[in-house]
């Protein structure tokens, strides 16, 4: 029999008895680690909530802990005491393993049964979960152990509950637990709380499953559920995920029931029964894959009768990814759906670009050393049909091929490049052709602390072989073109005195530029227009080679930009507050070469003054805007203010205003006008307000109209949100929606579309996870 201890054991080595006794009550209790859910990707997220009262049982994870299995015992006690039926650590009693921590007033091992009992209140805790109870037994050769009365915490989910009883195996690495709660709300505050008369866990299957389930709000039932299999683990698994409901003034009461299918590791599909109650009921699919050398999705739905369309609609889409050789990649995407209405009345959830079009194309790249080239085909399904009343529909291109050259410099310093494309344009009832363009260009370039100076010269070739043609129009047409600039600029620096635009002792630079750009006047009245346009001006655009997109049009230029850009930068964290650029072209000649055959020449002599800039008054202020003026600098064409506070995702504003008077087909008397107004603001440390306006002030019509309130509690969250909205700004009739979602943090949420609809309509929102 070992001596009786009347001083405390400090972090000793212990028999093998004691050595027994440790391990298993410490390691037994690890199982309990699988309640544990994802760790979230927003510990803040619980800054509202005060620590629970086992938080100081978790015992902080050591990068370099040897594992517990690995690491020695340590036990301390006020008494010890050995006999050949039962060993005895008594008073203050703390095991140790790694960071397993356990503390009892009393721990018995039974020798003959090799069981051991924790007598009385014990606490255990390691990084992951802290657990308390009144009394244990654990059986150390079955690795079974039994608890009475738990109290738990689970720090990365900030989630605490309780249990009449808890039952632990090891070998079959399975939890069962009686009459157990569960809660992320402040322990014995439980605004919410769910509670399960059975609850199993098994670490082998990675499912937890519970039965006689009660979902309760302020101790008042409000759901129940009679079986619920769940996963509790990262590892995904098959079952129905939470409902999603939501009502809007065309679709009525919208109500979603997803069901997720985990077929295998690297594949997965959720089917999706929606039923709302103004059109009838949707049957929706996504398939997801993920393969070593591609991955992607396909999605469905289907609608057999639209009570508000009066007929079945659909639709469907795939993308894909993939590397199947050596730096080669391809992408596949295909959008199709069965109306133009369709993505606008049914709001789904597939991943669709945009509501004016969809896109199909199917890319493949090869990237060399110096060089790359891309093979396409592309086509459109148009759902807005005004938007390219204009310009006329897109055209499909069957097939697009691309290259792209830039050699190493030469020993005289000429850098040598080559852009090439070969595209076969194909449209209904339109003139359609193979369109050749080269663009071979060689430049020198001069770099300084100072300034630098880049002259290029190329020269431009563009083919078509036509089809559809009128009768006698030659459909062989061509235009060849020298192109030849000259860019340089200076940078002139000095000093900041601290406090200037609170910048704290920094740089102020000037940077005049100016730039010469040359091509000659060619006659391209018989080339068709298959991907030209006017290209968007901004002070970027007084830099351009060519005043259009695509090639069918390359714009005659004797002209010289002069530009100044102004900086101011921070000297210590070498943050830019002030950028501000403004500039203009002249022109020397008029530009005779137009987009369509018979418009008038361009003889304005300069572009008008173009300005831009950006202030970042703070951390949390910034006002970014532009202006631009007509040719004769008489009047503003277009001009732009963006004003935005940010404080942290839940407190922001944003203000911008538009007014444009250069789009195409508009008289200039007639402007795109437009001020956008969004703002999440907190009322109090609960209470916060959303809202956005969108107005056109141009028709005097308002594009949405939203305004929302959040309450938010340690644990839990409701929004209410109303939105008014138009489609599009030619719609006379305005639609109506109400959105409410209820959140309980740690467990889920309940409602649809709101995260989404306020991520598009509020700039900087962001919803925190948990």
């Amino acid at each position: 029999m070992l001596g009786h201890f009347d001083q405390r054991v400090k972090s000793c080595s212990v028999t093998p008895h004691y050595r027994a006794l440790a391990v298993g009550v410490a390691l037994v209790l690890l199982p309990l680690a699988g309640v544990q859910a994802k760790p979230p990707k927003a510990p803040d997220a619980w800054a509202r909530c005060e620590p629970d009262e086992l938080a100081r049982e978790i015992v902080p994870a050591s990068p370099n802990a040897p594992l517990p299995d690995e690491a020695p015992i340590q036990a301390t006690a006020d008494q010890a005491e050995s006999s050949s039926t039962q060993s005895v650590l008594e008073g203050n009693v703390n095991l140790s393993r790694g960071d397993q921590r356990l503390r009892a007033d009393r721990v018995t091992l039974e020798r003959p049964a090799n069981r051991a009992k924790v007598e009385g209140k014990f606490t255990y805790g390691d990084s992951r979960q802290a657990l308390r109870g009144k009394r244990a037994e654990v059986d150390l050769n079955a690795e079974t152990g039994w608890f009475k009365d738990a109290d738990y915490y689970l720090p990365e989910r900030n989630a605490q509950g309780s249990a009449e009883e808890v039952k632990l195996d090891r070998n079959k690495r399975q939890s069962r637990l009686e009459d157990a709660t569960y809660s992320t709300c402040p322990r014995g505050q439980e605004d919410w709380e769910l509670r399960a008369h059975k609850l199993t866990l098994s670490d082998e299957t990675g499912r937890g499953t519970a039965r006689d389930i009660v979902l309760a709000f302020w101790d008042t039932p409000v759901f129940y559920f009679p079986y619920l299999s769940f996963p509790i683990t990262d590892a995904r698994q098959s079952g129905f995920l939470f409902p999603r409901q939501g009502y809007d003034s065309e679709t009525g009461i919208d109500l979603s029931v997803p069901y997720y299918w985990n077929i295998a590791p690297n594949r997965d599909m959720t089917l999706t029964p929606r039923l709302m109650s103004e059109r009838g009921l949707l049957l929706g699919m996504q398939y997801r894959f993920l393969e070593p050398w591609h991955q992607g999705q396909i999605g469905i739905e289907y609608i057999p009768d639209d009570h508000r369309y009066d007929g079945d609609r659909g639709s469907f889409n795939i993308a894909d990814r993939a590397a199947p050789l050596p730096n080669v990649y391809t992408d596949l995407r295909y959008e199709y759906v069965s109306d133009d209405g369709y993505i606008r009345d049914l709001s789904n959830e597939l991943d669709f670009l945009t509501v004016n079009y969809l896109e199909r194309h199917l890319d493949a790249r090869y990237y060399g050393d110096w060089w790359q080239a891309l093979a396409r085909v592309q086509g459109y399904q148009i759902l807005n049909p005004s938007l390219f009343a204009l310009s006329g529909k897109p055209y499909q291109r069957l097939p697009q091929l691309l290259f792209q050259g830039a050699w190493p410099p030469s020993s005289n310093g000429l850098n040598y490049q080559l852009y090439g494309e070969m595209v076969h344009f194909q449209q209904t009832d339109m003139v359609t052709g193979t369109r050749l363009d080269l663009w071979p260009t060689a430049n020198w370039t001069l770099e300084r602390s100072w300034g630098y100076l880049k002259p290029q010269a190329g020269f431009r070739y563009t083919g078509y072989k036509l089809d559809n043609t009128e009768s006698g129009a030659n459909d062989a047409p061509s235009r060849t073109a020298p192109i030849a600039s000259i860019d340089g600029g200076l940078i002139f620096e000095k000093s900041l005195q601290a406090d200037w635009l609170g910048v704290a002792a920094g740089t102020h630079t000037l940077e005049p530029r100016l730039f010469y750009l040359y091509v000659p006047y060619r006659d391209q009245d018989d080339i068709p227009i298959f991907d030209s346009a006017p290209m968007d001006r901004d002070h970027d655009w007084l830099f351009r080679q060519n005043r259009f997109t695509g090639a069918d049009r390359l714009g005659d230029a004797n002209q010289l930009t002069v530009a100044l850009t102004t900086r101011a930068i921070d000297g210590a964290s070498g943050r830019e507050r002030l950028r501000a650029s403004i500039g203009q072209i002249q022109y020397f000649e008029d530009r005779r070469v137009t987009l369509n055959p018979g418009d008038p020449p361009d003889t304005a002599a300069n572009s008008g003054m173009i300005a831009q800039g950006q202030l970042n008054l703070s951390s949390r202020w910034t006002m970014q805007g532009g202006v631009q003026l007509e040719p004769d600098n008489s009047d503003v064409l277009r001009t732009a203010l963006d004003l935005r506070y940010y404080a942290n995702p839940r407190q922001l504003v944003n203000v911008s205003y538009l007014m444009d008077r250069d789009q195409p087909g508009l008289d200039l008397d007639d402007q795109i006008e437009a001020v956008d107004v969004s703002l999440l603001w907190p009322l109090s440390s609960q209470w916060r307000i959303m809202g956005r306006w969108n107005h056109a002030l141009n028709i005097e019509r308002n594009l949405e109209t939203l305004a929302g309130l959040e309450y938010e509690d340690c644990c839990w969250a409701v929004r209410a949100v109303a939105r008014q909205y138009r489609s599009s700004p030619v719609e006379v009739e305005s639609q109506t929606a109400f959105y409410v979602e209820l959140e309980l943090k740690g467990l889920t949420r309940l409602g649809t579309g709101l995260e989404t609809l306020l991520q598009s309509s509020i700039l900087g929102y962001q919803t925190l996870r948990y």
